[in-house]
């Protein structure tokens, strides 16, 4: 018999933001250990640009363009990848209405699929899209930041606590959202799923949602 999805509470830390915490710490553990082989006075965390005029540069998803990792003096940038998918502590958090699975995967790759209930209409799609991408501007932000457990490893305090990147597509009935999650706290993540679990009060509901996977090639 399959065991109950864990239900998702308040406290300290959800179950959602434990269940995630081991892919959180694989991809620290990476961005240490790439941090770690440049010179301290050439290394830059996180690095924004800005063009000649002083305009911050953006993504094609309107983000802050940032950089896991940058080398000043030659002006060399880094993005680390996982070489095997993470595990997460969990196979499912239950959050209200909504059962979300979790597949082993990458902080820095992070994949979401969402299902509607039924053939949404292309409002409650956009809706739906919209919301994401509210989160994923706050999460870039820093509006989640300081959600995350004090680490008390060295050079914890050079991470910004911000996601890096977000892409959205509709497939069918289905909602694909890839995103570089970069150094944005689990915790941080509570408010996009418990929002996805309250999306159907007003539109068509979520019907499922996975968190996790392989990153396909293109959203």
């Amino acid at each position: 018999m399959k065991a109950p999805a864990k239900q998702s509470q308040a406290g300290q830390q959800s179950v959602l933001a434990r269940a995630l915490a081991p892919l959180f710490r694989a991809y620290l553990r990476r961005l240490d250990e790439m941090a770690a082989r440049l010179p301290g006075d050439a290394l830059a965390c996180e690095m924004t640009t800005r063009d000649d005029d002083g305009k911050l540069l953006l993504g094609e998803d309107g983000l802050p363009l940032r950089y896991d990792v940058a080398d000043r003096s030659t002006g060399e940038t880094y993005e680390v990848r996982g070489a095997k998918p993470d595990a997460p502590a969990e196979a499912e958090v239950r959050v209200g209405p909504l059962v979300l699975r979790l597949l082993p995967g990458n902080w820095e790759a992070m994949p979401l699929a969402c299902a509607f209930d039924g053939t949404p209409v292309p409002e409650d799609a956009e809706e739906l899209a919209n919301l994401i991408r509210a989160w994923a501007v706050l999460a870039a932000h820093g509006a989640f930041a300081h959600t995350g457990e004090a680490r008390g490893t060295k050079g914890a305090e050079r991470w910004s606590g911000r996601i890096h990147a977000v892409s959205i597509q509709m497939h069918g009935d289905e909602l694909r959202a890839q995103f570089d999650l970069g150094t944005c706290p689990p915790a941080g993540l509570d408010a996009l799923i418990e929002s996805l679990a309250g999306f159907g009060l007003d539109r068509a509901p979520v019907a499922w949602a996975t968190l996790g996977g392989a990153a396909p090639d293109k959203v």
